[in-house]
């Protein structure tokens, strides 16, 4: 067979392009509830609504940008999704009040979820590494990009939301650039295997040739079904991402009610993320040598761990050591998971595998608000972290139950 050259997509353009889409969205999500209660005179419920329906446009782009990577171009996809987030971001520029502001929310949302799901999946195509590499260099600089617009929020907000806006809207744009030069490669080449997978093969005589998309096509074509392990993956993401969004909303003011300033608050995700920035590498290079299932659920056991911890803290350098409990469970487990499913799914579904990733995140973040917001309304702060640290240890038990059960 004759062997098709064609040009491949370099690791360093993915994640130029993923620092851009991370450092925009940073921006965005910290301000919405700010730019609501302040700025427009809504109160915390109807900002809470926004955030729902923003989340659900979120997995709806996740969901959409898997289907179109896989059954259709992936190329074209890129492009329509980073000019919806940009579109979007530069029309609140100019019009930010009530009701435009949440409209256009909902659609930045869609956008970003869409770009987030397709650059996961360009991920599964890289060549020359193995894949969790290249997801745990994904990560950090998703990180970096969280410290940027988080900085960015902290020095810009007090000029205006507009002005934040803007900026986001001119990261998307450089974004769409670099997706209409960059991104137009070959999706069917397969990636440098891992440990894992190699080992899973070694038994074969002859790798198959690989395919084009329209070669597939002629097959019958693959189909994203869910496994047992696949479920218990969706479950834990969903409670983790649930969880962490308690630190992203409802813990602001618990830390003000125990006199904690707010300036102390925003330091603690600074920390967070220079800490994965610093210390990735080193987690990375003790998880690759491990199978997927031992890092994801030992990182589940450590960030579980740090929200019953929770319950017995009352000072900031406490809450930093509890903080950095938490920071090094996201470390061992949130980097190794889409690598994990995109171990554990044909190449062909790659797009709805990493939209599934996706989804179960935004779930989770979608949730957690409503969730945490209706326990502290009614001042069960306890009850809200002994349910969330129950609910991890239930999830990472069954994982570890099923994952052994499956030979990696």
């Amino acid at each position: 067979m004759q062997v098709i050259q064609s040009k491949k997509l370099s690791e360093r353009w993915l994640l130029t392009a993923n620092l851009f889409a991370n450092t925009g969205n940073a921006m965005i999500w910290p301000v919405t509830t700010l730019h609501m209660t302040v700025s427009l005179g809504q109160d915390l419920t109807m900002s809470g609504v926004v955030i729902l329906f923003s989340s659900l446009m979120n997995i709806l782009g996740a969901y959409i940008a898997g289907k179109l990577f896989d059954r259709w171009r992936p190329y074209p996809t890129l492009i329509g999704a980073s000019l919806i987030a940009f579109f979007s971001l530069v029309t609140l520029f100019f019009y930010n009040g009530w009701p435009v502001f949440a409209f256009l929310m909902m659609t930045a949302s869609f956008g970003i979820g869409s770009v987030n799901t397709l650059l996961n999946a360009y991920a599964t195509t890289v060549t020359g590494k193995n894949t969790r590499i290249i997801f745990n260099n994904m990560y950090i600089v998703l990180n970096v990009g969280v410290v940027i617009g988080t900085l960015a929020v902290g020095y810009l907000f007090d000029y205006g939301f507009q002005w934040l806006m803007l900026l986001a809207a001119t990261l998307f744009l450089i974004l769409t650039g670099i997706a209409v030069s960059i991104f137009n490669v070959n999706t069917d080449i397969a990636p440098v295997m891992d440990d894992d997978q190699a080992e899973e093969i070694s038994h074969e005589d002859h790798a198959e040739p690989i395919l084009t998309r329209d070669q597939e096509a002629v097959k019958e074509p693959a189909k994203f079904e869910m496994s047992p392990l696949l479920w218990f993956l969706a479950a834990f993401l969903f409670v983790i991402y649930l969880s962490y969004m308690l630190w992203e909303t409802v813990m602001a003011p618990h830390l003000r009610s125990i006199g904690i300033s707010t300036r102390h608050y925003a330091d603690l995700w600074v920390l967070n993320g220079l800490t994965i920035i610093l210390f990735q590498k080193i987690i990375s290079t003790w998880a690759n040598k491990h199978p997927y299932r031992l890092s994801v659920i030992t990182g589940g056991f450590v960030f579980a761990s740090s929200f019953i911890l929770m319950l017995f803290v009352d000072q900031f350098w406490q809450i930093v050591l509890v903080f950095e409990l938490l920071t090094l469970g996201e470390m061992l487990a949130s980097p190794q998971v889409p690598a994990w499913v995109a171990q554990l799914t044909p190449k062909e579904v790659s797009g709805q595998a990493q939209g599934f990733v996706s989804i179960m995140i935004s779930l989770g973040r979608m949730v957690g608000p409503l969730y945490g917001g209706i326990m502290l309304d009614h001042g069960w702060f306890n009850p809200l972290f002994f349910s969330v640290f129950i609910a991890m240890i239930v999830a990472n038990v069954g994982l570890l139950i099923v994952a052994r059960k499956k030979k990696e």
